[in-house]
């Protein structure tokens, strides 16, 4: 990095801050199955993020998070985070080295230094990575994102739909190019950029992106979407550990944390998987869509699903059940863990759930952004509780 750093501790101490929590082992576990699930089928292999957390608290560098609300206004934070198809990252994984030079030449642009890191969404690699940087960095992560799910494209935040923006958005990968991306207020074309810097790269980078004030964090942002994942994590763990069933856990969790209901809806047996094969590296993303046949009290019925990256949409017997920004989880019946668009194959078994995405997400911008309409689909939105309301 360009400048000595002190310690997070340091840093939350001339803040005035005494509340914060130690990340250890347990907690990045728990944080990052909580993420996975809800990153709705994308989010990139969570041993990625996980191991490279691993390692950073293994090398004795603290890890912390703080209250979103006890953060000053004036700092500057941003987010480092994958952008790409999740399928090419297994080839291509991070190094802390590759997100240190993008946090170095983001704070050269900016011309002050991150004092904080923020995940961009929930997703096995992007939630995790955001912890790794911070332990490295010697700052605080701070409880909040942009999404509480993961979206395909950069500009897909509740922080865009609610008036700050990408750029300047640094893009590396791991021969240590450097690519600086400033649009402006104009982040449709950050992505598009942005996106064609991936392909360019073979279909994956390493991004530090959003650089926000403190006071933009606590207004526009996803407060306490960290937490959230924990909980998650956390009840589908001890499910796990209690022989209870995860997915029962993993709704009476979301409940208690977002006082919001979640649906079981569906429960299968993935017969065909059409995928948009080079999409990866054409189009910067993993493209396709996937048919279930209904098992046990489903069996008869048929559910299909598209994908860009993440889940889409979900249809059951032709009708819709859940649109864009709602999220849909398909997970093992028998642990909760999710299967992803990436990993998924001909035979896999799991149940669907829906979640209604955070409010910060449906906004009127937010559903221009990135509603059904936006991916193509002649459909207005509908929240999720309605399109379930005989399923409660």
């Amino acid at each position: 990095m360009s400048n000595p750093r002190s310690n997070a501790r340091a840093i939350l101490e001339k803040w005035g801050i005494k509340n914060f929590r130690v990340i250890d082992k347990e907690a990045i576990s728990e944080i990052t199955l909580g993420a996975s699930i809800l990153a709705t089928g994308g989010g990139g292999d969570p041993e990625i993020g996980l191991l490279w957390t691993y390692k950073v608290i293994d090398e004795g560098k603290e890890i912390l998070m703080v209250d979103p609300i006890d953060v000053p206004d004036g700092i500057q934070t941003a987010s480092t985070a994958c952008l790409g198809a999740a399928i090419v990252l297994t080839e291509k994984p991070p190094s802390g080295e590759v997100l240190n030079l993008a946090m170095g030449r983001l704070e050269q642009y900016l011309g002050r230094p991150i004092q904080a890191t923020i995940p961009l969404e929930c997703g096995g690699v992007n939630s995790p990575v955001a912890y790794a940087a911070a332990g490295e960095l010697g700052v605080p992560v701070i409880d909040v994102d942009g999404m509480n799910r993961a979206f395909p494209e950069l500009q897909m935040t509740s922080w865009v739909t609610h008036g700050v923006h990408s750029s300047p958005t640094v893009s590396v990968d791991n021969r240590k190019n450097v690519t600086v991306i400033d649009t402006g207020d104009d982040d449709v074309l950050a992505e598009t950029l942005a996106r064609r810097v991936a392909m360019a790269y073979g279909g994956i980078s390493w991004i530090a992106t959003y650089p926000l004030t403190g006071k933009q964090v606590k207004e526009t942002s996803i407060l306490y979407s960290q937490s959230i994942a924990w909980a998650v994590g956390r009840a589908v763990m001890r499910a796990r550990r209690e022989h209870l069933d995860p997915i029962g856990e993993l709704l009476k969790s979301l409940k208690k944390e977002r006082n919001v209901e979640g649906f079981r809806v569906f429960s299968g047996k993935i017969v065909d998987i059409n995928r948009d094969f080079g999409s990866e590296t054409n189009k910067g993303f993993t493209l396709g869509s996937v048919t279930v046949d209904g098992i046990d009290t489903y069996k008869g019925q048929t559910a299909t699903l598209d994908f860009q990256n993440e889940w889409l949409n979900l249809r059951i017997d032709g009708k819709v059940l859940c649109l864009p920004p709602d999220l849909i989880a398909i997970l093992d019946s028998e642990t909760g863990e999710p299967i992803r668009t990436d990993i998924m194959k001909y035979g896999y078994r799991g149940t669907i759930v829906l979640i209604p995405a955070h409010e910060r997400m449906r906004t009127a911008k937010g559903i221009e952004m990135f509603g059904p309409r936006h991916f193509g689909y002649d459909l207005d939105y509908v929240p999720v509780e309605e399109l379930n309301s005989d399923r409660r």
